[in-house]
This record gives C-alpha cells, structure tokens and sequence, in this order.
C-alpha cells in the first residue's frame, strides 16, 4: 500500500499515527517512521488498526504468512565496507 493511503485508512478507524503508537506503548514518531522504515510492532499496530493483513500493507517486508522478508543489517559492518570501498577507490 501506499504510505498515503495508510495514513487515510487509520484516520478513517478515527485515528492517527501518533495515537495509534501511544497506545501502543510506542514513541509518538514510531507509527510514522514504519511507513519509511520496517519496524515490526509500529507495523503491527498499523495493520490491525486497519483491519488488513501485514503482507497486503508491506508485501516487500512480509511474505503471505506475515514472516519478516529482510534481515538486520549490522550498521558497523555496512560502515566499514562502505569506508573501505570509498577508501579504495583512491
């Protein structure tokens, strides 16, 4: 789904965002950071708060079942591989 329309939907349900992840016991940002960035429980919410499956909202992010499609990257490692390929290319 688009971003847009998922914030419609949860102001449909009467809602918002910020409410949603409050509720939650999230950040008050969380909810609207998930729309850019995976995060499980803000995704979570989100999608029962629509009433729509997790992989119909994120089908990059969750296969059919709702398992997580992405693994964490370990931003140290990334970091140093990107520093030592801009590193290199001296």
């Amino acid at each position: 789904m688009h971003r847009e329309d998922i914030k419609a939907a949860v102001r449909k349900r009467g809602t918002t965002l910020k409410a949603l992840a409050l509720t939650g016991g999230l950040s008050e940002s969380a909810c609207r950071k998930a729309l850019d960035v995976p995060s499980p429980r803000a995704e979570a919410l989100i999608a029962e708060c629509i009433n729509q499956p997790i992989h119909k909202i994120w089908p990059d992010r969750y296969d059919c079942r709702g398992g997580r499609r992405f693994t964490k990257v370990n931003n140290t490692s990334l970091q140093a591989k990107t520093h030592r390929q801009f590193a290199g290319a001296n």
